[in-house]
């Protein structure tokens, strides 16, 4: 333990005398730094150095940390160690001291020399770091050059161009010139090694997958400038968005499809799906747009998007198709020959009966009025206009007209039935009537030709209740013949015609925007190494 006392007792002075030694390698008379700092301020005038040329500045980055990148606002933080050096002649002191190489000046002097005014023209704010102090580094060599370094933070715009969102690459510059001398004064380089990391930078939603630097020259009204710009370009990490909108919206897009596997009549149902897939991916989209910025171009979040809305409402249209094709043919089971029993001759009969005399002449035939059609004494009475046209005007031709000729021909005959007395017609021997029912004694001919005996059934007479309860057939299924060919289309096979078609026309959306996308995402670079 005396040992390692002993031991280290004599290493601190060993160099303590070695420090010494050193000291005193300045021959006796040499300035010391005070007095050469203050000879040097006394003799100095804040001028431009004088030069042959320009005078050159050059300069160096050195990336300490990022902040994060805000679409919104369009910008970044970043903060940089910013280094640059110059000549000044005129603040040399190699003649005063031959030991003293350079000085650590304070902060106070470097405002009491000349410097080139570098700035970063488009940053949006700009701040010296105070902990506690003002980090600032000022260094004199005795050759006359003038060494600073800035510890900054900057905020500085971008660039955006979101068409790829959320699989896009942007790019943010800082721009560097001397704001107050042009480059006949000035003249601006990058050092060797310009940008420097002093760690990998990772921010929450990008990597900085490059950095760049470049020298150009602009024209201003006044000369031209030197500019000096870094570029770093960041990749969008689009993990959260796929967790966070792909994914939830392949979810709705397949719920909603089981609406096709539910049966057609189950409307309820199917509407209910269709509608919460639509809402939910609508939702969705909204929650993403509201971090965005208010851009008026496509982006590829908008193609998606709009993608699936697409797919889900075809849903709904194929929901209303197939409900279209349900009521319709409900509507034709209701007046089906097929369906409607032993009468439906009937039915079917004086349907075609009155079809055929829409074609008759207007006065063709009487009208029965309101208090006509009714039965008296077993018997319907027939009253004709002489000018063939009923009271409202226009031709009216109803069952009862066309069946008044056809009673007075035929006698009743009681029969009691299940529910009571019944009373049938039976046929009288005498002529059709239809010479009797045409106007100005105009022959007979097919259209006009009215077989009273086809309404009845071969069954037997029909009473009166039957015949007058019959129903015509609705117009569109007399008037418009194309729609039978729809008629004959199973709902059911249109759901699994679309349980197919769907899914395939999904996935060909996919492979599509996959692919585009994809190969436009800035794949070709990985993230620098510090240095």
């Amino acid at each position: 333990m005396r040992s390692a006392n002993l031991f280290g007792i004599f290493l601190c002075l060993f160099t303590f005398a070695e420090v010494m030694a050193r000291r005193r390698k300045c021959p006796e008379g040499s300035w010391s730094e005070g007095r050469i700092v203050n000879e040097l301020m006394s003799n100095y005038t804040k001028m431009l150095p004088d030069t042959e040329g320009s005078v050159m500045v050059n300069v160096e980055l050195h990336v300490q940390d990022m902040g994060s990148l805000n679409e919104i606002s369009a910008d970044f933080q970043i903060d940089i160690l910013f280094t640059q050096y110059w000549h000044d002649a005129s603040l040399s002191f190699s003649n005063h001291s031959q030991c003293i190489r350079n000085i650590t000046m304070e902060t106070r002097y470097l405002h009491k020399i000349w410097t080139p005014n570098t700035c970063i023209i488009n940053s949006k704010a700009t701040t010296v770091h105070k902990s506690p102090t003002e980090n600032i580094f000022f260094i004199l060599y005795d050759n006359g050059t003038v060494w600073t370094n800035h510890r900054l933070s900057v905020k500085a715009p971008c660039a955006l161009d979101l068409r790829t969102f959320p699989f896009d690459t942007q790019t943010c510059t800082l721009l560097f010139e001397s704001y107050s001398h042009n480059n006949e004064e000035v003249s601006l380089h990058w050092m060797e090694e310009p940008i420097t990391l002093m760690k990998l930078i990772q921010l929450p939603d990008f990597d900085m997958v490059q950095y760049d630097t470049r020298r150009e020259m602009f024209v201003y009204p006044n000369g031209k400038w030197d500019q000096l710009q870094a570029v770093f370009t960041f990749k969008r990490r689009y993990g959260f968005y796929i967790l966070q909108a792909y994914v939830p919206t392949y979810l709705t897009i397949i719920v909603s499809w089981v609406s096709f596997c539910m049966e057609p009549k189950a409307l309820p149902a199917r509407t209910t799906v269709g509608v919460s897939s639509l809402l939910a991916i609508t939702m969705m989209f909204g929650n993403i747009l509201k971090n965005l910025p208010r851009v008026s171009y496509v982006k590829a979040m908008d193609v998606w998007m709009l993608g699936c809305i697409s797919f889900v409402f075809g849903t709904m249209v194929e929901l209303a198709f197939v409900c279209y094709i349900t009521r319709c043919q409900a509507g034709q089971k209701r007046h089906d020959p097929t369906v409607h029993g032993p009468y439906h001759s009937v039915s079917s009969s004086s349907s075609s009966l009155v079809g055929g005399l829409n074609n008759t002449p207007v006065g063709a035939f009487g009208c029965l009025s309101s208090r006509d059609q009714q039965i008296n004494s077993g018997s319907l009475r027939y009253r004709p206009y002489a000018n063939g046209v009923c009271g409202n005007g226009r031709t009216e031709i109803n069952r009862s007209v066309l069946l008044s000729h056809d009673h007075r021909n035929r006698r009743p005959s009681h029969i009691q039935g299940p529910n009571g007395p019944t009373t049938h017609f039976r046929q009288s021997p005498s002529p059709p009537p239809s010479s009797r029912l045409l106007r100005n004694g105009s022959p007979t001919n097919s259209a006009h030709n009215i077989e009273m005996n086809s309404i009845f059934t071969p069954a037997g007479p029909l009473t009166f209740e039957q015949i007058n309860g019959y129903q015509p057939q609705p117009m569109y299924l007399r008037t418009i013949p194309r729609r039978r060919n729809l008629l004959n289309i199973q709902p059911e096979s249109i759901d699994k015609m679309s349980i197919v078609c769907f899914p395939l026309a999904f996935t060909f959306f996919n492979l599509i925007y996959w692919w585009y996308y994809l190969s436009q995402s800035f794949e070709g670079l990985s993230p620098p190494q510090p240095g």
